[in-house]
């Protein structure tokens, strides 16, 4: 198996000795300042400049993703574990099947204070979430959280570029 599906199953480690379950339990301080992490919780099938050790995702890995429902919670719960990073939360709106909704909390203003301002390094890994998210079969909920962060867009377009929407765009297209 990959890296990618061997580090949600627990298998390894992140390089620095941690688990998926060590990140999840970690504060917001460390989610900012710690650069390592992003990667493995968000694999992509490309090497990462910034971390090159990191995961690389397989077609297998993606098809085990798509097909293990496990894999996926897991990575639901590191999607939403970055949600409330940046102030949004995930629910579930009951209709012929449940939709996912991404919408802001109550702790939005507070929480954009730390992500929300110009060439921000959390811009990259949104990019990386949508993008992962979308290979890894949770394209809906990757849908919903562009939807969230257009209405972000929208009213703070001075301090998210066209450029980087337009990565964000491009990323739920996978």
């Amino acid at each position: 198996m990959g890296r990618a599906v061997d580090f949600y199953q627990g298998k390894i480690k992140h390089p620095r000795g941690v688990t998926l379950e060590d990140i999840w339990g970690w504060n917001d301080g460390q989610l900012e300042f710690e650069h390592t992490y992003i990667q493995w919780l968000f694999p992509l099938p490309e090497m990462s400049r910034a971390e090159p050790e990191s995961p690389i995702l397989t077609a297998r890995d993606i098809q085990r993703f798509e097909e293990n429902d496990e894999l996926k919670a897991k990575l639901l719960k590191s999607f939403q574990l970055l949600l409330r990073f940046y102030g949004f939360g995930l629910r579930y709106e009951l209709q012929d099947k449940a939709v996912p909704i991404v919408e802001q909390t109550d702790q939005f203003g507070v929480r954009a204070q730390r992500w929300l301002n110009a060439n921000n390094h959390n811009y990259l890994r949104i990019t990386r979430i949508l993008r992962s998210l979308t290979l890894l079969g949770l394209t809906i909920e990757a849908r919903s959280f562009f939807a969230a962060l257009q209405r972000v867009y929208i009213k703070y377009n001075k301090q998210i570029s066209s450029y980087t929407y337009e990565y964000w765009k491009n990323a739920i297209r996978a």
